[in-house]
């Protein structure tokens, strides 16, 4: 009970200051809650420390005091980001120190009052990252004297008006973070540009100024509050993110990205998405994880390419016979709606090695599912089913299977000839009393071989 009131009390993030093996940094920052009125902040910072101190002393403090501190939480807005220098880059003052500058290749520049970049920095002719942190720069100059720079990342710099970069051939990534959006009017001085991460940056509309980087690869705009797309063409972009945004429509635009690999847009309001989403001929994953649809959009069926669709948590009912179309895909999430039925053209997504279904409406499975002989993990536990799929057996490559919380009676002939199977669930079903029996023998056969298997115990 103590850790979950510790969790609701955290209300800070540290990000692993590392570099991971996809080459991308992530930083180091502390969440502070924002209230809209001083008061509040006051008062959760008192409440805060309360019961921390209540907890390191292991006394006991009354139910109101949680009770206000809940209440507090709930009248938060929003939150502020202070970053943390990155661990094992050289700091400012320590470059001023160094004698032979040529060494640095990575270099953070933290809580300068200068608006430009100081001196030091261009004597460092091998650097390769450079990072401003929580600075007051107005322009970052001669970036092309720095012929070895690669990566340029800038968290809470405060430009006090309008922000720009100076002209490099060498930039090929850029992050941006901050409370309030300050992103220079034009990239296109990143002549190289490949990869431009402006998460969390507060922004409401697509960002405009990136239509001449024709390099660009990949595009992140996840934690924005970005309501209206109104996108560019970007003809190389490959990778495009935009998680937790306010996103309710997906225009026509998106059309505009013809090479697209990659679209994530998990956790938004989406409604509408335009047919023009078919266009994207090349897309390979596609992501609406928790949104409001209710129907498989139609552009998806003309996605010939595509190896992952995520429709978690969405409200779907229905979807189409087109799906079969689908003949590259090999994973389908489709848990968390309203489906009633699958349609039998599922059976025509031979590579599918993937199937959840879990926390629907099903109360059938279709018999054109065991053509899927790739298949690896099947989930549709939390539905309706009545009947046991008899053709369970022949999915010989089977590795994770879950039934739970239908309506079984019948146990499915043949599970124990799976092979390849490594976990099994069957619990919460009304199975008939041969079934209970066959399910005790079949457990301790399973377990035998290494399975994990799920049931109702006897006592």
């Amino acid at each position: 009970m103590r850790n979950f009131w510790f969790s609701l009390l955290l209300f800070t993030v540290m990000l692993t200051a590392s570099l991971p093996a996809n080459g991308q940094r992530v930083f180091s920052a502390v969440e502070e809650p924002v209230f809209s009125s001083g008061q509040d902040s006051l008062r959760f910072a008192q409440v805060n420390l309360a019961i921390r101190k209540a907890m390191e002393q292991r006394t006991t403090f009354p139910d109101s005091l949680m009770e206000e501190f809940r209440a507090l939480r709930n009248r938060i807005v929003g939150y502020k980001r202070h970053y943390t220098p990155t661990a094992g880059f050289i700091t400012l003052d320590s470059l001023k120190k160094m004698p032979d500058k040529s060494q640095v290749k990575s270099l953070s520049i933290s809580t300068q009052k200068s608006r430009k970049l100081p001196a030091e920095v261009y004597a460092c002719t091998n650097l390769q990252e450079l990072e401003l942190v929580h600075t007051r720069i107005k322009k970052v100059q001669r970036l092309d004297r720095l012929k070895s720079l690669g990566a340029l990342y800038i968290l809470n710099n405060k430009a006090n008006g309008k922000f720009s970069l100076s002209k490099t051939k060498t930039v090929r990534t850029l992050v941006m973070r901050g409370d309030t959006p300050t992103l220079p009017r034009s990239f296109s001085p990143l002549v190289a540009l490949e990869r431009a991460d402006l998460a969390a940056n507060q922004l409401t509309t697509f960002p405009t100024g990136l239509s001449n980087n024709k390099n660009l690869k990949q595009l992140i705009l996840s934690n924005n509050a970005i309501v209206e797309l109104n996108i560019p063409v970007l003809p190389a972009l490959e990778k495009l993110e935009l998680v937790r945004n306010r996103i309710e429509i997906i225009p026509e635009s998106i059309g505009n990205l013809g090479n697209l690999k990659q679209l994530t847009l998990n956790h938004n309001n989406i409604k509408l998405v335009s047919p023009a989403l078919g266009k994207l001929v090349r897309l390979e994953q596609l992501s609406f994880y928790q949104n409001k649809l209710t129907t498989m959009p139609d552009g998806i069926y003309n996605l010939q390419a595509l190896r992952e669709v995520d429709l978690y948590h969405n409200e779907i009912e229905r979807l189409d016979d087109r799906i079969g179309n689908l003949k590259r895909l090999e994973l389908l999430y489709l848990s968390y709606n309203k489906l009633i039925s699958i349609p039998e053209a599922v059976g025509n997504l031979t590579a599918l090695t993937q199937l959840y279904l879990s926390d629907n409406r099903l109360v059938e499975l279709p018999p054109a599912l065991s053509a899927l002989a790739k298949l690896k993990v099947m989930r549709v536990n939390n539905n309706r089913l009545f009947n046991s799929p008899t053709w369970l057996s022949g999915l010989t490559e089977l590795e994770n299977v879950d039934l739970s919380s239908n309506q079984l009676h019948e146990l499915p002939e043949g599970l124990e000839y799976l092979s390849a199977l490594k976990i099994l669930a069957l619990i919460n079903n009304p199975w008939d009393e041969p079934s209970r029996d066959r399910l005790t023998k079949l457990a301790h056969y399973l377990r035998s071989k290494g399975v994990v298997v799920h049931i109702e115990e006897e006592e």
